[in-house]
């Protein structure tokens, strides 16, 4: 194996470490296209699942993504065996509200949701602001969340479809951090601004996510990994923009705000 292999493969290995239950359906499904010569339609994919999506397809199939506006980040997936036009079944929601002691945010409408017995694979984006809530949903649940779902956080909703909203793109920002190696607990460190004894214990807490899979033991980052530390924000992986005199690495990193 060369050393290009053996880094691509730690890489991969990396990603995949934890969505084994992902990857089964995902074969599944590839299997389900080519037999039958049918459309799948995924739910909605976190950005590490598309990636994982798109590394495991094969070529013959032909993947598309949509998460209901241009800039989406969870995106539901299209695998089909001919190039043609998606049908992707998704529905905007949107709701205005009048705020009490304090506006929603984008963890009281999960919470909310995820309250009434909805998996949060069924569910894209959701924004929130000071006076609207707006999200994106799998077509079948759409009149049950109107229906069932009439107050967040103290706040009244009223549900409604919605299309001509407009979603914002992203909040994101670069974040640079001086580190002496892309050993977890070092990241954790840099990105919290702790120790990294604290950062062994929020890692020990199950506090951290490498790939959307909880951390269960120190382990190194790759590029494009993602990085979610609770009560700090989730974090992209961009590469080694380069090293100290003393021989630190300076990462760079896209912060989602």
């Amino acid at each position: 194996m060369t050393l290009k292999t053996k880094a691509e493969s730690e890489i991969r290995s990396t990603y995949y470490r934890g969505h084994e239950l992902f990857i089964a359906r995902l074969q599944d499904q590839f299997d389900f296209v080519e037999q039958r010569q049918m459309p799948v339609l995924t739910s909605f994919l976190t950005p590490v699942e598309q990636r994982i999506l798109m590394q495991q397809a094969p070529k013959n199939l032909f993947i598309s993504f949509y998460g209901g506006y241009k800039h989406a980040i969870r995106k539901m997936a299209c695998i089909q065996a001919m190039d043609l036009e998606p049908n992707y079944d998704y529905v905007i929601l949107k709701s205005m509200y009048t705020p009490q002691k304090r506006s929603c945010t984008h963890k009281d409408v999960l919470g909310a949701l995820m309250h009434l017995g909805l998996q949060r694979n069924q569910l894209g984006d959701i924004f929130v602001d000071d006076t609207q809530i707006l999200l994106v949903c799998k077509e079948g649940l759409a009149e049950f969340i109107c229906r069932e779902c009439h107050k967040i956080a103290n706040v009244f909703v009223d549900f409604k479809e919605d299309y001509s909203v407009v979603f914002p793109a992203a909040a994101a920002e670069i974040v640079t951090v001086h580190v002496a190696s892309l050993r977890m607990d070092a990241i954790i460190a840099a990105l919290a601004h702790c120790s990294r004894s604290k950062a062994m214990d929020l890692l020990k807490s199950g506090w951290v996510k490498l790939n959307d899979v909880v951390l269960e033991e120190n382990d190194r980052l790759c590029n494009n990994d993602y990085v979610s530390i609770r009560k700090t924000g989730r974090f992209q992986f961009l590469g080694v923009e380069s090293r100290t005199r003393k021989d630190r690495l300076i990462l760079r990193f896209e912060k989602y705000v």
